[in-house]
């Protein structure tokens, strides 16, 4: 989620990524796992402010947007990493409709986030309450604002919950 959105964009090494993209692609480079893009069918617009009103709105009137991201092969994974960023303090809705779609249970969930000051903001409480078949494991929460300089952090958390290529 919010790979290329205007909320949370850092620029590493010249490259210019979402923030939880950014994320995303370190623990995919240390873990060898597949990385697949959430991705709403009506995309999200780019401009910042265009943008929180939508995540506004959706979250306001609890709108879970139609999803174009399929997993054809979900049911091979046993361990899934779930990034997103904190949208007015909680996951954006493309999310629960993510955890509405697919069924996670006898799986491990492993979460991470990015956010502007607000930590998790009770989203480990919600995917617990969607999820509650599955095994959560302790995730990685970072300031969007740190993102750029957090590779290092990024990997002492992988190391320490196991998973580590």
């Amino acid at each position: 989620m919010d790979a290329v959105t205007s909320a949370s964009r850092v620029t590493v090494n010249g490259e210019l990524y979402g923030s939880v993209q950014y994320v995303a692609t370190i623990i995919n480079e240390a873990t060898g796992g597949d990385m697949v893009r959430i991705q709403t069918l009506q995309p999200y617009p780019e401009s910042y402010d265009d943008l929180a009103s939508q995540a506004n709105q959706e979250r306001q009137n609890n709108i879970h947007p139609e999803l174009a991201t399929n997993i054809e092969s979900f049911d091979n994974y046993d361990v899934i990493f779930i990034g997103y960023p904190i949208w007015w303090y909680q996951m954006p809705m493309a999310m629960y409709s993510f955890f509405d779609k697919y069924d996670f249970a006898d799986r491990t969930i492993i979460p991470f986030s990015t956010h502007g000051g607000s930590g998790w903001s009770g989203t480990l409480e919600d995917i617990a309450e969607l999820e509650p078949d599955a095994t959560m494991v302790n995730g990685y929460s970072i300031s969007r604002n740190n993102t750029a300089t957090s590779r290092d952090g990024i990997l002492n958390w992988l190391q320490g919950i196991g998973m580590m290529e």
